[in-house]
């Protein structure tokens, strides 16, 4: 049956039967399908919500909570109810049920809502003897947890009373034994026992204590009792990737730049891209664990979204660009403190300077990196004088010429040079004149035609800028070159690949794996080398599966930074492996610190199994990943693993089944055995992360790492450099996760009280506290 023939058939039963009770999915996506086909149904919907009889929300769609960020686990429950009660009110109940495990701070997002129970399934602990105990957060927030023993389908298929007795007795005690009657594709069920009471999640919640109930605390990964299915954090890891470009768009960018630089707030636009986050968010779409056709869909809706925070962005960008003196640029911070940053400028200077320096808005002066020189001519041909100005309007699009503008143009003696620029510089230049020139002037013998652009050089800086703000640049002479000052780039990380005979949700070796550790060639290059950064790159060629793989390490150094850019490149040509980079320990470690989800948890060796699934010590992290004397960071969601002296972090899985039925590391199927080809993730692939050897400042590392400067050429007649500054943070372990206006969300990421300050107001954090803050 399809989704508008169920709640079809939900809505009629309901309406029949006064006794019936049901509760929709816990997503509001699923209302929001069924109304794009069914309009008229909403007052029905409407009728129902309000009368307590069909429960509805809280989220606006089920997230896979260690896959996505904070961010969007908080603004997928801020949605949810916000939709919930345009239908007449939401289930506050947290409805958790099938999650591949539960982030730490989620009792504290929850409560922040006015959400004070939860029902969850998968990740509870061995620990948790009885249905219900209290879940707390890293902060100390906590809610009632309602445990589900069998699933979120325990009563679909058994609901006769000594049956059910027989089954969950043991952990209800004396309490009523809560029946979930349904399950995934399954159509109503009519025939409940005469005897049961009928109602929703909220009604058998009603009044929930913690009195004497177990406590845990923090983030729930194990599988005693139900599959975690760990494998999907590295499984379609192109998801991922996807997901974090355009949370950190949104987020990071695109939100706060138009709160301070914009003019009207673009919430329509804004309001599209995170429709299209959150649909992507639930676990049978960022996990990968479904047919090529529905990860297809999720890249494309993952595009969208970035396409729209990149223009929003390039928007308030350009504004800030009015601002700045043409020939200089506008240089823009995206962390609410000052920081340092090295930026990538293409500048119009003199052929004859020796050397670049560039300005800074209090008369001050970088020295700049160049990287390599842009030749003047663009494009030079001889042709008889009658086909000038036919070969320049063949060319010609409207002023664009070999994709730059048209700035100017001079005749001399069989000559037609056509000057060429990266922007209208002047702004309005009269095209069909210059036409009537060149036809005019040209009228005999053999031309030359050429077309020229100003010399220009490519330049690296590093450029200081205050918090959540801009400065401005401009290129002065400087005699001589500064010379090389940064560092030698730590050792090369190892590459390490194995087979993987499982599926989308868990890796499986096969029983003697052979692993690939060693390349047969390796060469080193040294390809920049100056006082901003050096860059080297190892090329090595591994042979896989009787294959020869080439792959390039990218080595690169920044003078003011601590740490070690690295970038793995190759082309994938094999499929069931697993390909991880192995990063050296300074000293043995039993424990690790990862980052994610507005929390940084530790995790041991030996996670907790015991329901016929092999439980690995793999787990997602965000940002970072630290242990042994040493960080890892992280673009986007990454798998890792913590060795004997070593940390492992899985570049690339390839599989082929979404649920393979003989998987060496999971007894029961999670899926159906269908083929992903696409899954096997052939052909080109980059992995990139960071070397840190401190953990003191790895929160302003990651942010640095992650969130790099943005550029614009100025725009104004003005002459004088000037810069401005947004709210900034104060606070060691404080951190901005949003940006909007009149509120910014702020997390404190630390174990410590922290006395902070932000945009000029004093804020006092609790340990793990997220806060709303006011802005103006």
């Amino acid at each position: 049956m399809s989704l508008v023939d169920v709640v079809d058939e939900v809505l009629d039963e309901l309406e029949r039967d006064e006794r019936l009770r049901f509760t929709l999915d816990g997503q509001l996506a699923t209302v929001d399908d069924y109304l794009e086909i069914r309009p008229e149904a909403e007052p029905r919907i409407r009728a129902l919500v309000q009368s307590g009889r069909l429960a509805i929300g809280p989220w606006q769609t089920l997230v896979d909570e260690f896959l996505v960020d904070g961010e969007t686990i908080a603004r997928n429950l801020e949605v949810g109810l916000a939709r919930a009660a345009e239908l007449g009110g939401t289930m506050r109940v947290g409805y958790l049920p099938d999650m591949f495990g539960h982030v730490a701070e989620l009792p504290q997002i929850l409560r922040a809502a006015g959400i004070e129970t939860a029902v969850v399934w998968r990740g509870v602990p061995s620990a948790v003897g009885f249905h219900r105990f209290v879940w707390e957060a890293q902060d100390g927030s906590s809610v009632v947890a309602e445990y589900l023993p069998g699933g979120y389908g325990n009563a679909a298929h058994v609901q006769d009373p000594e049956a059910l007795e027989s089954s969950y007795r043991s952990w209800f005690g004396s309490d009523d034994i809560l029946g979930m009657v349904g399950t995934d594709h399954m159509p109503f069920v009519r025939d409940l026992p005469a005897d049961a009471r009928v109602g929703t999640l909220a009604d058998y919640l009603a009044g929930a204590a913690g009195d004497g109930l177990t406590t845990w605390r923090g983030e729930m990964r194990s599988a005693a009792r139900a599959n975690l299915l760990p494998g999907v954090v590295s499984a379609r890891i192109d998801l991922k990737a996807a997901c974090s470009r355009a949370e950190r768009g949104l987020e990071r960018y695109a939100e706060p730049l138009q709160t301070l630089y914009g003019d009207i707030w673009p919430e329509p636009f804004l309001r599209e891209a995170w429709s299209r986050m959150f649909q992507n968010a639930a676990h049978d779409s960022i996990c990968g664990c479904s047919a090529d056709e529905v990860s297809a869909q999720v890249l494309v809706r993952y595009a969208e979204a970035e396409q729209i925070a990149g223009e929003l962005t390039r928007r308030a960008v350009q504004k800030i660009a009015a601002e700045v003196p043409r020939g200089a640029f506008a240089i823009v911070n995206p962390s609410p403190y000052e920081r340092t940053d090295v930026v990538e400028l293409e500048l119009v200077v003199p052929a004859e300077w020796d050397a670049v320096a560039l300005e800074l808005p209090d008369g001050s002066q970088v020295p700049t990196q160049e990287l390599r020189r842009q030749d003047p001519l663009v494009w030079e041909t001889s042709l008889a004088a009658a086909e000038v100005a036919l070969a320049i309007a063949r060319r010609l699009h409207g002023r664009e010429l070999f994709g730059r503008y048209v700035n100017g143009y001079r005749i001399e003696e069989r000559l037609a040079v056509l000057e060429v620029g990266d922007e209208p510089d002047p702004e309005w230049l009269d095209v069909e004149q210059m036409m009537q020139d060149l036809t005019v002037a040209a009228v005999d013998g053999t031309w030359e035609l050429r077309v020229v652009a100003r010399p220009k050089r490519t330049v690296v800086a590093a450029i200081p800028a205050p918090p959540l703000g801009w400065t401005s640049v401009r290129p002065v002479e400087r005699p001589g070159s500064d010379p090389g000052t940064c560092p030698e780039p730590a050792p090369v990380p190892a590459l390490v690949r194995g087979k993987d005979f499982g599926d989308s949700y868990n890796y499986a070796p096969p029983a003697e794996d052979e692993l690939v550790e060693s390349p047969v060639a390796e060469r080193r290059e040294t390809v920049e080398d100056g006082p901003v950064r050096r860059v080297d790159v190892i090329q090595r060629t591994y042979v896989w599966d009787g294959r020869q793989v080439e792959t390039a390490t990218r080595l690169e150094q920044r003078t003011h930074e601590p740490f070690v850019r690295i970038r793995i490149d190759f082309d994938n040509p094999c499929d069931d492996q697993r390909v991880r980079v192995h990063v050296p320990l300074r000293k043995p470690a039993d424990t690790t610190l990862a980052e994610g989800q507005f929390a940084i948890v530790q995790r041991g060796r030996e996670p907790e199994g015991g329901y016929g699934e092999v439980a690995l010590a793999t787990y997602p992290a965000s940002s970072f990943v630290a242990g042994g004397g040493v960080v890892v960071l992280l673009e986007h969601v990454t798998e890792y693993e913590l060795l004997d002296g070593e940390l492992a972090l899985t570049v690339l899985r390839s599989t082929g089944l979404i649920s393979r039925n003989d998987n060496r590391y999971r007894e029961d199927p999670a899926g159906p055995s269908l083929p992903i080809p696409a899954a096997q993730l052939r052909g080109p692939w980059t992995f990139s992360f960071a070397y840190v050897p401190d953990i003191d400042d790895v929160l302003e590392c990651a942010e640095a790492f992650r969130l790099p400067f943005l550029t614009a050429a100025g725009k104004s007649r003005a002459t004088e450099l000037t810069q401005r500054s947004g709210p900034s943070i104060e606070g060691h372990g404080v951190v901005l996760t949003s940006l909007r206006p009149g509120c910014a969300r702020l997390v404190n990421e630390s174990p410590h009280r922290v006395d902070a300050t932000f945009a000029g107001r004093s804020i006092t954090f609790e340990p793990w506290q997220i806060q709303t803050a006011a802005h103006e």
